[in-house]
C-alpha cells in the first residue's frame, strides 16, 4: 500500500468532516439562539428577583458593615471568630418571625451554647422571592468581597417563578430548545463553536412600563418540559455555587428544603381531573373505612395511574392516611408537589438533586427536610410545623435550627465541636427578644399575639418584641427603654436593647448594653458580645 497517496486523502476527509461538524453545530446554535436566548444572560422579569452591586455596604459605626440582603444585622469588618453566611429565600429568612426564631438564629444560639469560648456569627442573608440563580449571584459577590468560614444554601421553593414569568413575557421561551442546548454543551467541540460563532450577551429584558401580578396570580402554568428545565437549572446553579466556594477555599453546606406536604394544596390550579380520576377517588373514598388496609392499598395501587392532578394526589394521600398507610401516603403527597401546575415549593426531585450534588462534589449535605419530617406525626410535615405551604412556624424553625447546628458542628469549621454534655435549653424569659417566638399578625391565626398591657414591665417588653418582629427597631428600643425605667429587672432588658441596637446599626451602644447584661451573669449576652470586637 502506498501511504504517500493514502494519507493526504485521509487528511482531507478528516478535515471536511470536522468542517461539516463545526458548521452543523454552528447552525444548531444559531437556531437555538433564535428560539431562546441563553438563560445564563437572562434578566428576570420579576423585580424582586433582581439584585446587583456589592454584597454589603458601610455601617453607621466606623469599621462595620451591613449586608445588602437578609436581616440587616450590623457586623464588624473584621470577624472576631467564626462567621457563617446563610443564603436562601423567605423560608430561610424566617418570614413573619424574628431573626432569633428563624432557623439560622436558632442554629447560632446552639453553636454558641456548644462552644461558649468561640465567637460565632450566623448571618442570615436570605431574601424573599429568590430562586437558586439569584441566590448564586449573591453568593458569588459575597465570596469575592468577604472571607466567611462557611456558607449554607437553603433554596428551592421559588425555582419556577422566573421561568413562568419568562413564559408569559417572551415568545422566544422554549424549554425544549434550552434542554437540547444543555445536552449539546457536554461536547467540548460544541462549546468552542458556540463561543466563536455566537459570542453574545443576548438576554430577555424585563418588561417596561408594565405592572406584574404577584407570581401566585400569574396565569401561566408549567408542563413536563418546564419542570425538566427548572430542575436542570436548579442543579446547574447549585453546582456553580459549590465550584465557586471551592475556588475560594470556603466550605459549603447544601441543604434539602422542607415543605408542607400534608395540608397544603395550591387551590389556584389543582388541575382539571379526568372522569377516571373522579371515579377512582370516589371508589376509594367509599371503601377506605370498610376494608382491611392491605386490600385498600392494593385497590388504590390499581387505580393510582388514573390520579394525576395536584388536587387528586393530595386527596389520595389523605385517603392513605385515613387507611393508616403513612408511607404510601407520603409518596402520594410528594407526587402531588411534582404535579403542581404553579409550583410554589421545593419537591422530591430537587431534594434528590441536592443529595447527588453533595455526593458528586464531596460537599456536606444537610438533610433538613428529613429532619423536619422526622419530628412530625408519621413523618409527614403539616401545619404542626408550617404556617403555610413552605414557611416554617416557630416549632419548625427550632427543629431546622437544631439539625443545621448539628451539621455545622460535624464539619468542625473554626474549631467548633459538639458539646460533651447534653445542652439544656435556656429558660425563656418574657423580657428577652431572643426568646420571643411570636410572629407578625396573620389573618385568621389563633397564635396571633394579643395587644400588650403597656402599664407593666412585661407588657412594655412585649410591645418591644412585637415592634422588633415588624422590624420597627426604633419603636422596639423605645419600648425596652421604657420597660427598663419601670422595674428592677434589668439584665434581660439589656440583652434586648443590645440586640436591637445591633440591628439599628449602633454597635457602640450594643456593646455597652451587652456588657451590662454579661456583667450580671447572662451567658447569651457574653456570647453575642464576643462577636462585636472592642
Amino acid at each position: 500500500m502506498d501511504y504517500t497517496e493514502t494519507m493526504p486523502k485521509l487528511t482531507t476527509k478528516i478535515g471536511f468532516t470536522a468542517i461539516a461538524c463545526i458548521g452543523l453545530l454552528a447552525v444548531v446554535e444559531v437556531g437555538l439562539r433564535a428560539t431562546m436566548p441563553d438563560l445564563e444572560e437572562v434578566v428576570s422579569p420579576l423585580l424582586y428577583q433582581r439584585n446587583s452591586g456589592q454584597s454589603f455596604t458601610t455601617g453607621r459605626t466606623p469599621g462595620t458593615r451591613v449586608y445588602v440582603s437578609g436581616r440587616g444585622r450590623t457586623v464588624t469588618h473584621k470577624k472576631a471568630g467564626v462567621r457563617i453566611l446563610v443564603f436562601g429565600a423567605s423560608a430561610a429568612y424566617g418570614e413573619m418571625f424574628s431573626p432569633f426564631t428563624a432557623f439560622p438564629g436558632q442554629a447560632e444560639a446552639r453553636l454558641r451554647a456548644s462552644n461558649p469560648d468561640i465567637p460565632v456569627e450566623i448571618l442570615n442573608l436570605a431574601h424573599g422571592g429568590m430562586g437558586s440563580r439569584q441566590v448564586g449571584e449573591m453568593v458569588f459577590r459575597a465570596l469575592e468581597n468577604d472571607n466567611p468560614d462557611l456558607i449554607v444554601i437553603y433554596t428551592g421553593n421559588n425555582e419556577y417563578h422566573e421561568l413562568r414569568a419568562l413564559k408569559a413575557r417572551s415568545d422566544k421561551y422554549d424549554p425544549q430548545a434550552e434542554l437540547l442546548r444543555r445536552k449539546l454543551s457536554r461536547s467540548f467541540l460544541y462549546r468552542r463553536v458556540r463561543d466563536i460563532v455566537m459570542p453574545t450577551d443576548d438576554g430577555l429584558e424585563a418588561p417596561k412600563d408594565e405592572t406584574w401580578l404577584p407570581i401566585g396570580r400569574m396565569d401561566v402554568t408549567v408542563d413536563a418540559d418546564d419542570r425538566g428545565l427548572g430542575l436542570a437549572l436548579y442543579d446547574d446553579h447549585l453546582r456553580s455555587i459549590v465550584l465557586a466556594a471551592k475556588e475560594h477555599g470556603v466550605p459549603v453546606i447544601l441543604t434539602t428544603v422542607a415543605t408542607n406536604i400534608r395540608d397544603h394544596v395550591d387551590n389556584g390550579t389543582p388541575g382539571s381531573p379526568s372522569q377516571s380520576e373522579i371515579d377512582a377517588l370516589h371508589n376509594l373514598q367509599g371503601m377506605v373505612d370498610k376494608v382491611p388496609k392491605a386490600r385498600f392499598a392494593a385497590e388504590a395501587g390499581d387505580l393510582s395511574d388514573h390520579i394525576t392532578t395536584e388536587g387528586g394526589l393530595h386527596r389520595l394521600g389523605q385517603l392513605y392516611l385515613q387507611a393508616q398507610l403513612p408511607e404510601i401516603a407520603a409518596d402520594a403527597l410528594e407526587r402531588k408537589e411534582l404535579a403542581a401546575l404553579r409550583p410554589m415549593t421545593s419537591n422530591r426531585a430537587m431534594r434528590t438533586a441536592v443529595k447527588r450534588l453533595g455526593e458528586r462534589h464531596g460537599v456536606k449535605m444537610c438533610d433538613l427536610a428529613s429532619a423536619l419530617a422526622a419530628s412530625t406525626p408519621n413523618g409527614i410535615p403539616g401545619n404542626d410545623v408550617f404556617i403555610d405551604h413552605c414557611h416554617p412556624n416557630a416549632q419548625g424553625h427550632q427543629v431546622l435550627g437544631e439539625a443545621l447546628s448539628a451539621c455545622i458542628l460535624d464539619l468542625g469549621v473554626g474549631g467548633l465541636s459538639h458539646s460533651p454534655q447534653k445542652l439544656t435549653e435556656e429558660a425563656k424569659h418574657p423580657l428577652r427578644v431572643d426568646h420571643y417566638s411570636g410572629h407578625r399578625p396573620i389573618p385568621g391565626y389563633k397564635s396571633n399575639s394579643a395587644k400588650p398591657d403597656t402599664s407593666t414591665q412585661d407588657g412594655l417588653a412585649m410591645a418591644g418584641h412585637q415592634a422588633f418582629v415588624a422590624e420597627r427597631f426604633d419603636d422596639a428600643l423605645a419600648a425596652y427603654q421604657a420597660a427598663l425605667e419601670m422595674g428592677p429587672d434589668s439584665s434581660h432588658l439589656h440583652v434586648s436593647i443590645g440586640l436591637t441596637q445591633m440591628y439599628r446599626g449602633d454597635l457602640k451602644s450594643s456593646r455597652q448594653s451587652l456588657d451590662k447584661a454579661a456583667a450580671q451573669g447572662l451567658k447569651a449576652a457574653q456570647s453575642a458580645r464576643l462577636t462585636l470586637g472592642k
